[in-house]
């Protein structure tokens, strides 16, 4: 694993945690925002980038690894915990851990987490469509990958949301094997739901587009495990897709949460 830090080591520490095949690099657009006024980590998965010494572990064994971490930073508070897409299971995951370690956390946002837990065959299925996905673009440029079949149909038709997101994973796709892609879907089907307080659950958000079937699949669920936490729906974005298009206010909901502001009254639909 490389954690990748940015902005000043005594502003406020938000953690950034990339979604599947993805890394730090795929958030570029977000921390580049973000570091004017704290300290960002933001990390890079085993087996996400060219040198990594062995292939993704699991949504605990790299939980560990951040927590490892900041344990050699001697850090002991952490302003904000973000995720996108699988990086919202882990950021459920690390949140358990940082508690377990003593490490107080202000708030965490989560964008398109899957959330399930589904039956073995399912993660089989997933790594495959993984394998393909990233197979396709293998040795691909940007606006070959804009074109890719996979990436149009993904996103709804408006493949330039994902441009900040689609640059590196080309870069990358030829580092990532199959092991990792299928631990990988592994780690997005098999959730478990750990218990958080109510009172962090009020500093808890979950972001989604209403159509995306992550957000179709899980919500129910979801819901009744954090029945507290803020819940804010977009419609027409497609999966993780509002801040190819709204990144200015998308990275100041991201600033207020890290100060410990809430976003909201009640769940926000936009």
């Amino acid at each position: 694993m490389r954690i990748h830090t940015y902005g000043e080591k005594d502003a406020p520490a938000v953690i950034m945690l990339p979604g599947s095949f993805c890394n730090a690099d795929t958030m570029a657009n977000i921390i580049s925002r973000l570091e004017r006024g704290f300290h960002i980590l933001a990390v890079d998965y085993n087996g996400q980038y060219a040198g990594s010494e062995k292939p993704f572990t699991s949504r605990r064994g790299e939980a560990e690894e951040v927590i490892r971490c900041l344990r050699e930073l001697s850090m002991t508070s952490v302003a904000l915990v973000y995720g996108q897409s699988m990086g919202g299971e882990m950021g459920l995951e690390l949140l358990s851990q940082l508690k377990k370690n003593g490490i107080e956390v202000g708030a965490a946002f989560f964008d398109g987490g899957p959330f399930l837990h589904l039956p073995k065959f399912v993660s089989t299925v997933l790594g495959n469509k993984f394998k393909t996905i990233v197979g396709n673009l293998r040795g691909k440029t940007l606006d070959e990958a804009l074109r890719e079949p996979t990436i149009v149909k993904f996103s709804g038709g408006k493949p330039e949301r994902y441009s900040n997101m689609l640059g590196p994973i080309c870069q990358n796709a030829a580092y990532m094997s199959d092991e990792t892609l299928e631990r990988e879907a592994d780690a997005c089907v098999t959730f478990d739901f750990p218990a958080i307080d109510r009172d962090f659950q009020k500093r808890l958000t979950f972001f989604y587009s209403k159509e995306e079937s992550a957000w179709r699949f899980c919500h129910r669920k979801l819901k009744k495990a954090y029945p507290y936490a803020q819940y804010m729906l977009v419609s027409g974005y497609g999966h993780v897709g509002y801040p190819g298009e709204h990144l200015e206010e998308y990275c100041a909901w991201l600033s207020a949460a890290a100060r410990g502001e809430k976003l909201f009254e009640e769940e926000k639909q936009l």
